[in-house]
């Protein structure tokens, strides 16, 4: 509920808020939001292992009481960083070409943004809990992209040969190849790392074959 203009503005960290009844749940949806995005940013320059609770807390500019009321363990916060993550993406599968293009982009992009979650296996494999998360994840974006491709074969977008099978491996080269593209550009120089843009169109290259003459143009 909008609260009425003529009360004191309220300041929280770089937010403000006009009166003095700004609900709780608010500052909490911003701490979360602040500790979420400090935490990504020391997991990328340090790897998750080697950042602890209290550097979270410095960066995030909140005591470490403030940081364990909301988190209590490190892979609490972790947990929500993914969740947060994969509910960008859409609920159901793309119909058509523009889509899956989109959908492409976005899986690179959330890569680019997160590249500890993806060049770390360690991660999943000292915490059951996240290796169970990121089980779900995967499972939810492999079905988004073998879903895609399956309805748009349907109707008409692929050549017949792209069966059942062959979309099941196109899928399974796809995810992998974005994992395999952070991986690569995690061990080379800013000059040597394949941008988004490169990325996106050689795996358009593995797809290019099996769109139909129409759909090439």
């Amino acid at each position: 509920q909008a609260v009425e203009i003529y009360r004191p503005v309220k300041a929280y960290g770089n937010y403000c808020f006009q009166g003095e009844d700004v609900e709780k749940g608010v500052f909490m949806d911003l701490t979360k939001s602040q500790i979420c995005k400090a935490a990504k940013g020391l997991f990328n320059e340090k790897g998750y292992q080697a950042v602890s609770m209290r550097q979270i807390a410095a960066a995030a500019g909140i005591s470490l009481g403030t940081l364990t009321y909301h988190y209590a363990h490190k892979q609490d916060l972790m947990g929500a960083i993914m969740d947060s993550t994969i509910k960008t993406f859409p609920a159901t599968a793309p119909q058509d070409i523009g889509g899956l293009c989109l959908l492409l982009k976005q899986l690179l992009e959330s890569i680019a943004d997160s590249p500890f979650y993806f060049n770390d296996p360690s991660i999943y494999r000292s915490v059951p809990q996240l290796q169970t998360q990121n089980y779900a994840n995967v499972g939810h974006l492999f079905e988004l992209f073998e879903t895609a491709l399956k309805d748009m074969a349907m109707n008409g977008l692929f050549v017949p040969e792209l069966t059942d099978m062959r979309i099941h491996q196109l899928t399974m080269v796809l995810m992998l190849s974005h994992t395999g593209w952070s991986q690569y550009n995690s061990s080379r120089s800013h000059q040597q790392a394949i941008s988004l843009e490169e990325m996106l169109a050689a795996q358009w290259a593995v797809l290019y074959p099996y769109l139909t003459p129409k759909r090439k143009k």
